[in-house]
């Protein structure tokens, strides 16, 4: 058996709905942030979590109240997910807020950090000797006595433009 290549797209859609519910959950805003130039540099593992005190670190799934999440876009556009207010698209995206989400993807990559070839490597920025390490999960699971339940299933995907996409890369029988 061959598994789908696009299993792996639907699941990202399937998911984007969801993270977008968690990064912009009430207390939270989403806010983008533009430069003229290219001033971010692109970690591998696209997000870093900054905590109040400044440290990142690797909190999944769970989003504590304090932590902002900075996903760098592209060199020049930095999303953010914050409880604060002091973020505000109008002033663009700044070389000192640049510097926390250039030290996030600094210290969240697994291997590599990327930037432009036209752009210096910023200032003061540090390659950790080892990646964060995310500690391994503790389930614990135990019979109920009662009979299984219906099979799994995937929460609706509410976002008109997400179902058309889902809809386009999933087979179902009787649609070829």
């Amino acid at each position: 058996m061959v598994a789908d290549p696009r299993s792996a797209l639907r699941l990202m859609i399937r998911a984007s709905e969801r993270t977008r519910d968690v990064l912009a959950a009430p207390g939270r805003r989403l806010v983008v942030l533009h430069a003229a130039e290219p001033i971010l540099v692109l970690g591998d593992s696209g997000v870093a979590l900054r905590r109040k005190d400044g440290t990142f670190g690797l909190t999944p799934p769970l989003l504590p109240e304090t932590v902002e999440v900075f996903a760098p876009l592209s060199p020049t556009c930095l999303l953010i997910s914050t409880p604060r207010a002091h973020y505000r698209s109008q002033q663009g995206l700044t070389r000192r807020i640049a510097a926390k989400a250039n030290a996030g993807a600094a210290a969240w990559c697994q291997k590599a950090v990327y930037r432009l070839p036209s752009m210096p490597w910023p200032a003061r920025l540090q390659l950790p000797g080892a990646p964060l390490e995310v500690r391994p999960l503790r389930l614990t699971a135990a019979p109920t006595g009662q009979q299984q339940g219906p099979a799994p299933t995937h929460p609706e995907i509410r976002r008109g433009e997400l179902r058309a996409l889902l809809d386009q890369l999933t087979d179902t029988p009787g649609r070829r």
